[in-house]
């Protein structure tokens, strides 16, 4: 029996149906990874038995929404406002912000995938580079880790109960020069970007966007002082001992003192919250959150042609910039 090819077209494109890529887009919309395969493989199955072998995208689309408003109805708001996204041609930067190992870097990367976006920058990067250019004798503090500022560190009076935010603060000051060149230069070039790290101050960089429609400012915490505590473990064994847990457990109580004003200011300023006790779940939370603000921007700015949503397509723009980070 000869196996029949469907076709894709959409604005003049075509693209050879495939279920992987199907199923990866519902996936990136937030539907469960196993629901989405299902849904593809029953899209494909019905079109072929209609022999409906060249078929617009939005009739697959249609039918796929039909599906989903039967078994998760929460996932096609987020389809369609992710395809506006995909489809735009304004600049998104996504700003995670957050204390060391409460899994910045593990968001990032989670949302950068979803959202189709290749440059994710972390912030430890940047004070790398900065730390190049600048002797510790000329800047100190942004020698030192966020949390391991000494008093020697420090040359203006401060008291002992003030030393570790101040340390924190002053070294997320030094370090936002760079973050802003970054993310001021990816907004003029239209490069989408996500920035991530314990520098991104709420106080500082984050409120500096905090009104742009453009920028998406996110916080990430954790609740439960023993879960952080086992991020450590969990992330010693993941980089094979590379980041030993020791270091952040002997100094967890000036992390957790930066955790909780990280926090404490966010919730204050106004910058959305996310707490990162399942990566699933702030993914979720930060992508709707993303696409929510982002998307009523992005529809009214759309310029291009209409690209096919269900191709391999190509990332939204940007070279991948990774660091690992050491807060």
């Amino acid at each position: 029996m000869e196996e029949h090819e469907i076709t894709i077209v959409k604005g003049g494109q075509e693209t050879p149906f495939s279920r992987g890529i199907l199923a990866r887009t519902l996936s990136q919309a937030g539907a469960r990874v196993d629901l989405a395969h299902r849904i593809a493989n029953e899209v494909r199955i019905e079109l072929l038995a209609e022999r409906r072998y060249v078929v617009e995208e939005e009739e697959v689309l249609a039918r796929v929404r039909a599906k989903l408003l039967r078994t998760d109805a929460v996932v096609v708001s987020r389809l369609d406002k992710w395809r506006i996204l995909r489809e735009s041609t304004e600049p998104v930067v996504v700003l995670i912000g957050g204390a060391t190992g409460v899994g910045t870097s593990t968001l990032a990367a989670d949302v950068a995938r979803r959202l189709n976006i290749q440059s994710v920058i972390g912030t430890d990067s940047i004070r790398e580079v900065l730390r190049k250019a600048i002797s510790p004798d000329l800047l100190p503090i942004l020698h030192k880790s966020s949390y391991g500022v000494k008093r020697e560190d420090i040359r203006v009076p401060v008291a002992e109960e003030e030393r570790v935010l101040y340390g924190y603060k002053s070294q997320a000051s030094q370090v936002s020069v760079g973050v802003e060149a970054i993310v001021d230069r990816g907004l003029k070039e239209g490069t989408n970007l996500i920035v991530e790290g314990v520098h991104l101050a709420p106080e500082i960089i984050l409120n500096r966007y905090k009104d742009h429609p453009n920028v998406c400012s996110i916080v990430v915490y954790l609740s439960d002082p023993d879960v952080h505590v086992d991020r450590f473990q969990i992330r010693a064994l993941g980089t094979s001992m590379r980041r030993p847990a020791e270091e952040y457990i002997f100094h967890f109580n000036e992390i957790r003192q930066i955790h909780d004003h990280i926090l404490e200011t966010a919730l204050g300023t106004g910058i959305q919250a996310v707490e990162n006790v399942s990566i699933e779940a702030a993914s979720d939370a930060a992508v709707a959150f993303v696409a929510n603000r982002t998307s009523s921007m992005a529809e009214r700015a759309r310029k291009r042609e209409p690209s096919l949503l269900l191709d391999a397509g190509t990332p939204r723009g940007g070279v991948p910039v990774r660091g690992s980070g050491s807060g």
